[in-house]
């Protein structure tokens, strides 16, 4: 299940979903995914997510994606089987 936030979250807030080996996705400007990047590693889930970064054409909407690294190995296996 994907998960949609438009604010940063606290670390309590975003461990429990972490846990849950969740799909947390950010839409927004107000979030830098460093800042995401580093949150995810300071929960000590860096080895367990990975974090990826997306924006619009002219630079106005990001989307900051947090997946499981499970769930990235099947993509890239589905993706090369193309």
């Amino acid at each position: 299940m994907e998960r949609i936030h438009l604010l940063p979250m606290a670390d309590e807030e975003l461990r429990p979903q972490l846990e849950a080996r969740a799909t947390v996705v950010f839409n927004g400007q107000t979030i830098q995914w460093h800042e995401v990047e580093r949150q995810v590693e300071r929960l000590g889930f860096g080895d367990l997510y990975v974090v990826s970064a997306t924006q619009g054409p002219l630079g106005d909407n990001s989307k900051i994606s947090l997946k499981p690294e499970q769930q990235r190995q099947i993509a890239l296996q589905l993706t090369a089987g193309d």
